[in-house]
């Protein structure tokens, strides 16, 4: 739950129904409690760190008393409210009744739309609701605790895995060769002057890839990049408080490394949130967001999209990162894989594709495209369709360093030298398909051989 609960943090259930959440909390070590009208109607109402109101508004039927629930779970809560309902979601049947329906089994419910479950939280708590999924938000009692939420969320921590890699090329006799003659040359070596290169790419795989690892290796130059992509993430995190409109926290509240960051990069605090709010202008204008998904070192670039692996999101430059945050805004943490961004910065698309690892060109299960200036959404399904949409050339989403980059794009270049790509309707299954039982070609992991 984003770091909102934990053994450190007292948690309550207000309409916990039997309690089993309530057991499983405790099970795991935390102070947890949980009241129901029906069912635990004796449990003392008190306050908690975090207090949890799970699908109750959607069976209240009288609204005054749905605002007195939500206002009273509120009041208890000394850190965060979590609250869900049920969006978007039609029954089959049901008789009309106040602002929802009377099921068959007798039951009310009132079926949300994201936009109005947004709207009402702010309008009944006059607190800014923070989206996490579809029909589910977080509202926090506490400014500081919400900041801290959205640091989680912006600034980056080193992944173990790069930082291995890093250390084992940092130990090869032959990396840190090449390493030397780049510092000395100021640049790459070609391969004549750098014999080495095919025991590198035995063992740590492309050029590319290669190429980054030494730039790690060039003191300078790291130096240079952890500024910048720390700049990334403190711009991010400003730009986001301010966005939701939560008073950045005092500079000595923050932690000490990110205290010593924005000593090092700005003036002053001041210089820091100045340029925070002169950057958030940035996100309507087309241009600036066009340039931006020009400029972006790893994703795939087509001339009204942008796309990008899920993974190599923190490598984003602040405007588009804070673009995605404006996005879950309005439909919180979606499932997703790949997302879009329009280059005018209009749309941004968070699409599920199936098992994009292991298959050669996975399918579109699901996506979810989220107008910015409107704050609306739509939700398209492929998971049934006869001819979902695939993805071509995977390597060009991800980074270099993903694992698996280097079987994709051996793949890509198979299918190029065989002609396979140059073709349009290949975007979809059943024509993909067709032009490999044409050629009598197929996959196989991520190998195209002949059938």
């Amino acid at each position: 739950m984003h770091g909102l609960i934990g053994p450190h943090l007292s948690f309550f259930d207000y309409g916990c129904g039997l309690g089993e959440d309530v057991q499983l909390l405790r099970a795991a070590g935390m102070e947890a409690e949980g009241w129901d009208p029906h069912y635990r109607p004796d449990v003392a109402r008190h306050s908690a760190d975090c207090v949890n109101l799970g699908y109750v508004l959607n069976v209240i039927e009288e609204t005054q008393e749905r605002e007195r629930t939500l206002l009273a779970a509120f009041d208890l809560a000394r850190r965060v409210l979590i609250v869900s309902v049920r969006v978007d979601q039609s029954l089959n049947s049901g008789t009309e009744l106040s602002d929802g329906l009377v099921t068959n089994s007798g039951s009310f419910q009132k079926i949300y739309t994201q936009a109005e479950f947004r709207e009402y939280l702010q309008a009944i708590l006059g607190r800014k609701p923070f989206m996490a999924s579809l029909g589910i938000a977080y509202v926090f009692k506490d400014e500081a605790v919400e900041a801290t939420h959205l640091a989680q969320l912006s600034i980056a921590t080193p992944k173990r895995e790069r930082a291995d890699l890093f250390s084992q090329f940092a130990g090869d006799p032959d990396g840190q060769e090449l390493a030397e003659i780049t510092r000395d040359l100021g640049r790459p070596p070609l391969l004549s002057e750098f014999d080495r290169y095919p025991a590198l790419l035995m063992r740590f795989g492309s050029r590319s890839r290669i190429d980054r690892l030494v730039l790690g290796l060039l003191n300078p130059q790291t130096l240079s990049e952890a500024r910048a992509a720390k700049r990334n993430d403190i711009l991010t995190y400003l730009a986001m408080l301010k966005l939701r409109g939560v008073r950045p926290p005092r500079i000595r509240l923050l932690p000490a490394e990110t205290q010593a960051d924005i000593k090092l990069l700005w003036r002053s605090y001041k210089n820091a949130m100045d340029e925070a709010e002169q950057f958030l202008f940035q996100l309507g204008k087309p241009e600036l967001v066009r340039q931006a998904c020009l400029f972006a070192a790893v994703g795939k670039q087509l001339p009204s999209d942008y796309y990008l692996h899920r993974s190599a999101e923190e490598s984003l430059p602040a405007l588009l990162r804070v673009l995605l945050f404006a996005a879950r805004q309005i439909v919180g943490e979606v499932d997703y894989n790949i997302i879009k961004v329009a280059m005018d910065g209009r749309k941004i698309s968070f699409m599920k594709y199936k098992d994009f690892d292991e298959e050669a060109h996975p399918e579109l299960l699901h996506s979810v495209r989220v107008h910015l200036p409107s704050t609306s959404y739509a939700i398209r399904d492929y998971s049934s369709s006869e001819n979902p949409p695939i993805l071509h050339r995977k390597e060009t989403f991800v980074d270099p360093l993903y694992p698996g980059y280097n079987a994709f794009s051996e793949l890509t270049q198979q299918e190029e030298s065989l002609g396979l790509l140059s073709r349009p309707e290949i975007g979809f299954r059943r024509e993909w398909q067709a032009l490999l039982a044409e050629h009598q070609l197929q996959i196989v992991g991520q190998t195209i051989c002949k059938t």
